[in-house]
Order: structure tokens, then C-alpha cells, then sequence
């Protein structure tokens, strides 16, 4: 793995301080090399961390609207680019970044920390192998209550609950279809400017695969993800997302009504993403949750917000 040297455009946020800086402190050979935060709304300072010759990669958490430009900017700019979700906030707006990502030679990936936990790659690989037997339908809840009328997440900036946390309901759903979506359908609650602030849905990814969703800014805080297979359901005992650094229990009720726990060792979900962009930098790895993936949960997240409107 090779020692990267990181610059972070909006060092102020939050889940930069709480959990990418202490990963990448703990996954080894990274580096905060510069921080750049605005000053009094003048974005200059990202600019001038752009123009450093001492820096390999990005990491963008930027309100929403603004992670398109600065990833383009970031990647023009010769730098690999680790990214927030929502990547963009188009499956259009993917797909270009995506191609410039390319044409640069350069690295992006949208910071999805879920598949990189120890438990997450035991779901899907216990979905994969049949041990549910066919799966017919995901459910998943992603709930908090929050009021805070300046935070981003209510306004343009951030867009709402589907683009803040819906990538937890779906995105499991999706990897674990491995297709693209068919249809969907949804309602949401919205406030005085259009942003949602609720959401329930339903997607259909074909081939009796359904999964429907709960994602809400006003509800109490609770994180649910269900998979019903035809030999079992299967069921995450706590908060599904990102997954605990300590072990942890995953439960199968089988056809007979008997249960079986399965227990999971614990892991740091934001160390195993980090570690995963050094590998894909490396080319030691093929993308976990890469173009292919990021450009599907755009699509799904457009055709739900036309559903909903």
C-alpha cells in the first residue's frame, strides 16, 4: 500500500473530524498533509490545496451541491478523489464525473464505508451463497430526528433524507440484486423549500426482487436492515450501519422458525474504506463499490425523487 499524502476541502465538517481523520490515522502510511476550510463564503483556500505538488488524494465533505465541481477541479488537478455521498446528485452528474475521473487517470470513489465492515461482506456473502435460499425482498430503515432549520441537509446544499442516508437502505438492496433497478415508487414529506424531509419507497429490481425503505428526518433514530429469502430471513441485531468495532451477531430465522446466530468480528468500516482506495490507487483491487455501483444508486435516486414529486 503506498503512503498517501491527503488534502481535505471543508475540513470543518463533522464526519471528517469524528471518523475519517481518526481512520486515517489508524489505517498506517496516510497522511493529512493539508486542511482547507472557507472563509467567509470566499472558496479560494480550496483552490490554492489543489495547487500543491505534495498532495496524492482528496477527500471531499462538502455539502452536496458542491461536491461536482471541486471532485472535477480536484481530478483535473492530478489528485485521486475520495468523495461523500451522495457522489453527485445525478446519475447524469456521475456519469461525467466518472468520465473525467478516467480521462485524468485518476481514482474516485464515493465514501460508502458499509461494504468495509467485516459483517457487511458476511451478509452478502451468506446472500450469495444461498444460504437464504432466492431473495425476495430487503427492508431497511434509516431514521433520525433533527430541526436544525440552518443545517445544509434541509435546504438546496444537502437536498434531504434520501441523499443524506437513503445510500444505507439502498445500496444494500442494490449489491445485493446486482442489477439495475426496474422500477419505484415512494412518498415523501416535504418542507417549505422542497427538500424531503421523509421518504418511504419501493423498489423493484426484477426477478421477484423488491426492497422498500424508510429514510426520515423526523422519526427517532433507528437503523433497520432486513433480507427474506426463500430458506430464511435474515436480520441485523442493532444499528445495521457503518457496524460495530466490537463483534457482533447477525440472526437467521429459518423455515422451521428455528434461529441461528452467527457471530461476526468487529472492524473499523472507515479504516477498511480508506485502506480499500490505497488498494484501488495500487491497482491492487478491483472497486468494491466503484463506477458501476455509484451511477446505479443515482439512477434509482433520481427515478425515486421523480416518483415522489
Amino acid at each position: 500500500m503506498a503512503h498517501l499524502h491527503w488534502g481535505v476541502l471543508g475540513a470543518t465538517s463533522s464526519i471528517y473530524h469524528q471518523k475519517l481523520k481518526p481512520a486515517m490515522e489508524a489505517a498506517g502510511l496516510h497522511e493529512v498533509s493539508a486542511e482547507a476550510s472557507r472563509r467567509d463564503g470566499d472558496e479560494a483556500p480550496y483552490a490554492e490545496l489543489l495547487r500543491r505538488t505534495d498532495i496524492d488524494a482528496i477527500y471531499i465533505p462538502l455539502p452536496n451541491t458542491s461536491h461536482k465541481p471541486w471532485i472535477i477541479r480536484a481530478l483535473e488537478a492530478g489528485k485521486h478523489v475520495l468523495c461523500e455521498k451522495p457522489l453527485t446528485l445525478s446519475a447524469a452528474d456521475t456519469a461525467e464525473v466518472f468520465t473525467i475521473a478516467s480521462a485524468n487517470d485518476r481514482v474516485l470513489m464515493e465514501a460508502y464505508m458499509w461494504p468495509h465492515h467485516p459483517r457487511a461482506r458476511r451478509i452478502l456473502q451468506l446472500v450469495r451463497s444461498g444460504e437464504l435460499g432466492e431473495v425476495r425482498s430487503v427492508r431497511s430503515v434509516f431514521t433520525y430526528p433533527s430541526s436544525d432549520p440552518s443545517n445544509h441537509r434541509f435546504d438546496e446544499r444537502g437536498a434531504g433524507a434520501l441523499f443524506d442516508v437513503g445510500i444505507y437502505c439502498i445500496a444494500p438492496a442494490m449489491l445485493i440484486a446486482g442489477r439495475d433497478h426496474q422500477r419505484v415508487g415512494a412518498s415523501a414529506v416535504r418542507n417549505e423549500v422542497g427538500v424531503d424531509v421523509a421518504m418511504t419507497g419501493f423498489v423493484d429490481w426484477g426477478s421477484g426482487l423488491g426492497s422498500s425503505f424508510d429514510v426520515s428526518f423526523q422519526t427517532p433514530h433507528r437503523r433497520v436492515l432486513e433480507v427474506s429469502g426463500t430458506d430464511g430471513i435474515l436480520t441485523v441485531p442493532g444499528q445495521h450501519a457503518p457496524g460495530p468495532e466490537h463483534e457482533s451477531e447477525i440472526v437467521i430465522q429459518r423455515r422451521d422458525d428455528a434461529h441461528e446466530v452467527i457471530e461476526v468480528e468487529g472492524g473499523n468500516a472507515f479504516v477498511g474504506m480508506i485502506e480499500h482506495f490505497a488498494d484501488l490507487i495500487d491497482g491492487e483491487q478491483a472497486a468494491i463499490f466503484g463506477e458501476r455501483e455509484s451511477f446505479r444508486l443515482a439512477s434509482v435516486i433520481d427515478a425515486l425523487h421523480a416518483a415522489s414529486a
